[in-house]
């Protein structure tokens, strides 16, 4: 079995995330974006490297800032899903403020930069400044918005939190006192929660960040994120869709260095010596690093009936499950999750497997579909839940079809359509080979799977109880998550048993109750368990 160090970008260390790193043209794009003044949002399913770009970029500014003076600060949303408070009406936009400040201040003094400046201008006018003292209650602050899911109804002090514009002159201040050229701030999981108003705080904040002295970035999921009727994708920002594919000239040497840059030599040459299964597996996750390395992973062996088997039990069974349990966690939306799931699998997959057999002839093959702009809007947020997941990609819109029709046009997993083939290895390279998007599924308007749709009202579906959903999810048993066996049995014997019992551990806490676990180690099962946890609960 091949085993892989890392799968999730925040169990890497800073000072390996480099060595990871595949330089190619569309990554180091996206990465020369994320450092240059423009503020840059990219767009991606999950697992697709969005937030190890970030940090690849963020370790590029860190390490050339002696240089360029150019200060990267890190800022993380992921625990947005806990926020609700029901005392504070801006809860989000406090709760961002603080966690900026709080992520600069920690960076200036990895720096050492005196941050007394800085945090005098403002946070704390007036008097005599006891720094540690309000860096600890900033702190709290914090605390207390991410552990509002317990208690709702608790008033939360925001004395220390400032308005935007007091942040902006703070920053300029900071600069010309510390000989800083801009600050550029990175926001990972930015819009991963489904609620809708508190995405579009963001973005409302995200539009104000904008000064001579700043840059903000932001990485977000296609399909869910609501970017608000005021920000406008082609002024506000440089926006970049990441997309891999797997029809470019280097698709298969960036993906397969991917890959080998985890292995030993060994493991790098049994690889070697079979390395059309490696080509099968890379094609099947359509760009998708965490799939990639997740199936290779699976395979009991480096063999065609194992590979095989973690193929099609990936394919055909886990991203299905993963996407139905959007459904199970956000009961709001598990008629539009059914309906999509059905639609795809029903409809699409069987009329693309269809064109597919009956091409062969004349060498060509298909994994796009195309639906009719008017389409109604449940169908539309269906198809939106499935790019998220993973499931298929967004590839054009306003793109005029064989029938005439203007619509937007997908790209199916290619794992999803190979995963259905009795032989997938043998006959990988054939539906590679000869795909063409001149061979499309297409969907009209009228076509009678929209004659099922639920009736639901979708605004309110979007705006539901999220504090339900979250106190449902921390409930239960840390075996839905994603982690090892022997990190959820090290857990159990520190009786950290539920969701909601890690997330109310520190790593601190995690060291001192599992025995024998140092802080390098108790650190990894912290990060990556919160991590899983996380995006576990936002869906």
């Amino acid at each position: 079995m091949i085993n892989f160090d890392y799968f999730r970008t925040e169990s890497i260390k800073p000072d390996e995330i480099l060595n990871l790193f595949v330089d190619n043209p569309v990554d180091r794009h996206i990465v020369d974006s994320f450092k240059s003044i423009k503020p840059t949002i990219i767009e991606g399913s999950r697992g697709i490297g969005k937030s190890f770009l970030m940090k690849v970029a963020f370790q590029e500014l860190s390490d050339s800032f002696n240089e360029d003076r150019i200060l990267p600060v890190y800022v993380t949303f992921r625990e947005s899903s806990l926020l609700h408070s029901k005392r504070d009406a801006n809860q989000f936009k406090h709760w961002m403020i603080a966690k900026i400040i709080r992520e600069s201040l920690k960076e200036l003094r990895k720096k050492g930069i005196s941050v007394d400046i800085f945090s005098e201008s403002l946070l704390w006018d007036g008097g005599e400044v006891d720094l540690g003292k309000q860096t600890n209650k900033l702190k709290a602050i914090i605390r207390d918005y991410e552990n509002s899911f317990n208690d709702p109804e608790k008033e939360l002090d925001t004395s220390l939190i400032p308005n935007i514009d007091d942040l902006l002159d703070a920053y300029e201040e900071l600069c010309g006192n510390a000989n800083i050229s801009r600050i550029c701030i990175f926001f990972d999981e930015a819009a991963h929660m489904f609620r809708p108003q508190q995405q579009r705080d963001f973005f409302s904040l995200y539009r104000e960040l904008r000064s001579p002295y700043v840059s903000a970035n932001a990485a977000v999921y296609p399909g869910v994120t609501h970017y608000g009727a005021s920000f406008e994708k082609t002024h506000d920002t440089s926006f970049i869709q990441l997309e891999r594919d797997i029809n470019s000239p280097d698709y298969l040497k960036v993906m397969t260095q991917m890959v080998f840059n985890q292995l030993s030599n060994d493991d790098i040459e049994k690889i070697r010596d079979n390395i059309d299964y490696l080509n099968t597996l890379a094609f099947c996750a359509s760009g998708n690093p965490r799939m990639l390395l997740t199936t290779i992973s699976q395979a009991s062996n480096w063999k065609t009936n194992a590979v095989e088997k973690a193929l099609k039990e990936f394919y055909r069974d886990k991203i299905w499950a993963e996407h139905t349990q959007l459904g199970e966690k956000y009961e709001g939306h598990e008629p539009v999750v059914t309906w999509g799931r059905k639609f795809l699998e029903d409809v699409i997959i069987p009329e693309t497997e269809n064109k597919n057999t009956k091409r062969i002839p004349y060498n060509e093959s298909t994994i796009y579909f195309q639906v009719h702009k008017d389409i109604p809007a449940i169908a539309n947020e269906a198809l939106r839940l499935l790019c998220y997941t993973g499931i298929i990609r967004k590839i054009g819109d306003g793109v005029k079809g064989s029938h005439s029709f203007i619509g937007t046009r997908y790209e199916i997993k290619y794992g999803c359509i190979l995963a259905k083939d009795a032989n997938p290895i043998k006959n990988s390279k054939n539906l590679k080979q000869h795909l063409t998007t001149g061979l499309v599924t297409e969907i009209g308007i009228n076509n009678q799977s929209f004659n099922d749709l639920p009736e639901i009202e979708l605004d309110k579906v979007q705006e539901e109880d999220t504090l339900k959903v979250v106190l449902n999810q921390l409930q239960k048993s840390i075996d839905v998550l994603d982690l090892p066996d022997w990190q959820k049995n090290r857990l159990k014997a520190a009786r950290i048993l539920t969701i909601e019992n890690l997330l109310n551990e520190t790593e601190e806490g995690i060291k001192d109750k599992i025995y024998m676990v140092g802080p390098v180690r108790s650190q990894k099962i912290y990060n990556v368990a919160i991590a899983e946890l996380l995006e576990y609960i936002s869906g």
